[in-house]
């Protein structure tokens, strides 16, 4: 993700990003990660009033397998629900360009169809990075 679209997380949540100097993910998740950070910080904020405090911060956040994986220390079965959310919802939004993508794991090379790194990726991003679009 590019360092603009980071340090706008960063500067928002800052007790989530308080171990994590970069996240390494397209700049297409931004909103998924976004969202994911403010339902997070809303329930943290929620326990808070309620008594109960919640030490939830990011450890890595990035690309594995075409989908976004996040992980984290602190967080109870709602905030791994959320993040669990967030990472699917990554399965059908391009990387790059935050449009609607699928999961491609086949490229054009040499006019032969071969396997390649997996990618979850827009049909036009798909077309400029030479995957196979079907």
């Amino acid at each position: 993700m590019n360092r603009e679209l980071q340090n706008k997380l960063f500067e928002k949540y800052p007790n989530q990003f308080k171990n994590l100097k970069y996240i390494e993910c397209g700049d297409g998740w931004y909103e998924i990660v976004s969202r994911c950070c403010e339902v997070i910080q809303n329930y943290i904020d929620y326990s808070a009033k309620n008594g109960k405090v919640i030490d939830f911060y990011w450890s890595q956040i990035k690309e594995k397998f075409g989908f976004l994986r996040a992980y984290n220390y602190g967080a109870d079965d709602y905030v791994r629900g959320v993040v669990t959310m967030a990472e699917t919802m990554s399965g059908c939004v391009c990387e790059y360009s935050g449009n609607k993508g699928k999961l491609r794991n086949r490229k054009i090379k040499d006019d032969e169809v071969v396997l390649a790194w997996m990618k979850v990726l827009s049909d036009e991003e798909a077309k400029i990075e030479g995957y196979l679009v079907e």
